[in-house]
């Protein structure tokens, strides 16, 4: 008698999976290449040709610019290979983890920089963002160490099969989308405390407008994107779980 792994119904929905994990990635994929390319003009101007030269802080826009294309190539590649040994499915999915970590790191460091400059960069709110982003960032990387070591793949189960056969890990991820909420949470409370502050003092320009308005709201997108990857992992199969990299 077939096991379940070997019914026709379980090769079915397991193909369905796949094709759907798939398709996200590509999705992903093309409006990554379409955000580049209108945006790749101020970019040119504003970043590679500023007269001022590069800082520190302009090191970070790199890397949240660009590691995006290698985590992208990167899924592209497990999810559209043919015959991709069990090994090498686990290094690509260990590093897409560690590239997402890492990327969302580096952006929140940027917002953070961001949200502590409109506070006019005080000094001892500094220090608390410091000690609040090393209590958030310390047990996310713990966590992604937890769940890339839990990953476990099988052979394909069937010829025609493409890209890696994730058949469990540990659900443990869900808990990477709540640390990150929370720290969402505290920047969305400073930036808006400091717009109200300032609006209640008679900004109402363009300029206040673009970095408080613009600012919060894109916070609310970041979190309820986080609210959403939380409700994937637990909602969905873990043979498409590679859905974590629904990020922005």
């Amino acid at each position: 008698m077939p096991s379940i792994e070997e019914t026709p119904e379980f090769i079915i929905q397991l193909a369905k999976d796949q094709r759907l994990d798939a398709c996200l990635v590509l999705s992903s994929a093309i409006i990554l290449v379409y955000d580049y390319i209108i945006t790749f003009d101020l970019e040119v101007s504003l970043i590679w040709f500023y007269h001022s030269g590069w800082s520190w802080t302009t090191m970070l826009y790199i890397l949240n610019r660009y590691l995006p294309f290698v985590d992208t190539i990167n899924g592209l590649w497990h999810d559209f290979v043919l015959g991709i040994p069990r090994d090498a499915c686990m290094l690509s999915f260990q590093a897409t983890g560690w590239l997402y970590v890492i990327g969302i790191s580096v952006t929140e460091i940027i917002l953070t920089i961001r949200t502590w400059a409109i506070w006019r960069r005080d000094r001892r709110l500094a220090a608390i963002l410091l000690l609040f982003f090393a209590a958030v960032w310390g047990p996310k990387f713990a966590v992604m160490a937890i769940f890339t070591k839990s990953l476990q793949f099988d052979p394909a189960p069937y010829p025609s099969f493409v890209g890696c056969n994730l058949v469990a890990a540990n659900q443990i991820l869900f808990v990477s989308w709540a640390l990150l909420m929370v720290y969402q949470a505290g920047i969305l409370i400073l930036m808006a405390y400091r717009g109200y502050i300032g609006y209640c003092s008679g900004g109402n320009t363009a300029l206040f407008t673009a970095v408080y308005r613009d600012g919060i709201l894109y916070y609310l997108y970041l979190f309820v994107l986080s609210l959403i990857n939380i409700a994937v992992i637990k909602a969905f199969p873990v043979g498409i779980l590679s859905m974590y990299r629904i990020t922005w």
